[in-house]
């Protein structure tokens, strides 16, 4: 008689450093095309890797407010993925293998704009787990789930109209930036102390605190001074 053990834990995330991953990210205007993903095995244990899309419906929610018509259904990109392989089923220590990723064509009745979900890696260490010393018919194992990898998707069904330019506000060393165009926004803050890059989705506004002079950076097109 065979057994199987399995045993879950959670682990902080510094536990990822036994899987790299790249690119980190995808952004694409590209349909039916295919995005390779790099899977590494850094640690000194095999590893199954399992890779499936996941939609994250608020991601960056400590300084990103959607606007209210915006709705999972309006950007989730999920059923248009397909991945292959969806399970590495054994990755040995720096051993390394692809995943590719295909983006079907977005239905004409999808309006113009960017969609997105995420490709999210799980991987699970295989150890044999010890078994009683009179039980030599049984064999277990131990698949130990680490912190779930992310990597942000993108597509963009483009529009041969320009996007509204984002509006940018800022007084008493807070900043508000309001997107109302469907694509996202590159953001960076730049002062004497700090630098800051982040994205701001589609229909969505940013709030956040900044100290002292502070340049302000939009999509490499738009400039402001914040005082």
């Amino acid at each position: 008689m065979y057994r199987l053990l399995i045993f879950i834990l959670f682990f902080s995330h510094h536990a990822m450093a036994n899987m790299k991953i790249a690119p980190l990210r995808v952004i694409t205007a590209e349909a039916n095309t295919t995005q390779k993903f790099l899977v590494s095995n850094t640690g000194d244990k095999p590893i199954r890797v399992r890779i499936a899309p996941s939609f994250i419906a608020s991601p960056m929610a400590e300084y990103q407010t959607r606007h209210n018509n915006m709705t999972p259904e309006m950007e989730d990109l999920t059923p248009f993925l397909r991945v292959s392989p969806p399970v590495i089923s054994k990755l040995m220590p720096n051993e390394r293998k692809i995943v590719r990723l295909r983006i079907a064509e977005l239905p004409n009745s999808y309006e113009k704009g960017e969609y997105r979900t995420h490709l999210k890696f799980t991987q699970e260490v295989i150890r044999k787990v010890n078994t009683p010393a009179n039980n030599n018919e049984s064999i277990s194992f131990d698949l130990t789930m680490l912190v779930n990898s992310s990597i942000p998707i993108y597509y963009q069904k483009k529009d041969t109209n320009s996007p509204p330019k984002a509006i940018i506000q800022c007084s008493n060393n807070k900043l508000k930036i309001i997107n109302n165009s469907r694509y996202q926004q590159k953001i960076e803050l730049l002062n004497d102390n700090i630098y800051k890059q982040l994205i701001l989705l589609r229909q969505s506004d940013l709030n956040i605190a900044y100290k002292g002079k502070t340049t302000i950076k939009v999509n490499d097109e738009q400039q402001e001074i914040c005082l």
